[in-house]
């Protein structure tokens, strides 16, 4: 039901986009249906007699420990960083210099993104649906499950939107580009999924989030007219490894746990049955 409403609510919200509306419809229609995951996330716990106050409450727990909001931080410059490494290898050469004048880019990025352009999906993704996932499924298919509906879920937002750094538009009639992207939303589930079951805290997955997306469209050291242009591809490539290499890496470190509290899944499935 979660899965079926999230869809529902964000392909509905962004029909004017796909229709091809015009502005202030079309920023408008954009930024409603990514609550669509939230939103459906509350209908369900309230559908189900839970608490939705409890599950709001998660969304804000910030009393963590320090080094999750440094690991929230350090994870998408580590993705980016290796990013980089690897547009070198694939014959791309990059220019650190153009990042000097990005702050107020990256800054204005990062807090579009926290609060409508990808971390308000969070309360969904994570805060909903991966802890119910991981109560049947091991960590590692349940991201995997996640991962997949996740990036499905993009379609028609990426397809009508030419203008997005990620857009489908110009590779809509090609499948590696469409597989590339689903690769590279499913391997960001992984790292995703690794915070929140640390932290069991939607807060920090979303900073996770904004900081994946604001990295990935602003501190690649290339001309930003090149990341969504001519070099498209190769930015793409190269961030795909970056991101499974972390992935992998979170994985085989964790012995495919992902930070997940065993006792807790064994506590879910009792109160279940």
């Amino acid at each position: 039901m979660f899965f079926f409403l999230a869809y529902a609510f964000s392909w509905v919200g962004w029909l004017p986009v796909v229709i091809g509306m015009g502005e202030p419809i079309r920023t408008l229609s954009f930024v409603a249906g990514g609550f669509g995951p939230a939103l459906a996330g509350a209908v369900v716990t309230w559908l189900d007699g839970g608490s939705v106050w409890a599950w709001v409450r998660q969304i804000v727990r910030w009393r963590v420990a320090p080094r999750w909001y440094l690991a929230a931080i350090f994870l998408p410059l580590l993705v980016v960083g290796l990013a980089s490494v690897a547009i070198v290898l694939l014959g791309t050469n990059v220019d650190p210099t153009v990042l000097s004048g990005r702050l107020s880019l990256v800054l204005g990025s990062y807090v579009f993104v926290a609060l409508i352009g990808g971390g308000n999906e969070e309360p969904g993704w994570r805060g909903f649906a991966l802890p119910r996932l991981e109560e049947w499924y091991a960590p590692v298919p349940a991201t995997l499950i996640l991962g997949v509906v996740w990036a499905f879920w993009h379609l028609p937002q990426l397809v009508a939107d030419p203008n997005a750094v990620y857009s489908f538009a110009w590779l809509v009639e090609e499948i590696p580009g469409i597989v590339l992207r689903v690769v590279n939303i499913v391997g960001f589930a992984f790292l995703l999924t690794w915070i929140y079951n640390e932290t069991e805290s939607v807060l920090l997955a979303l900073l996770l989030h904004a900081g994946i997306n604001t990295a990935n469209s602003t501190l690649i050291p290339l001309p930003i007219e090149a990341i969504t242009g001519e070099s498209f591809m190769t930015v793409l490539i190269a961030v795909d490894i970056a991101v499974w290499v972390v992935a992998i890496v979170l994985i085989v470190g964790t012995r495919g746990q992902l930070g997940y509290d065993t006792t807790r899944n064994a506590a879910g499935r009792q109160e279940t049955c």
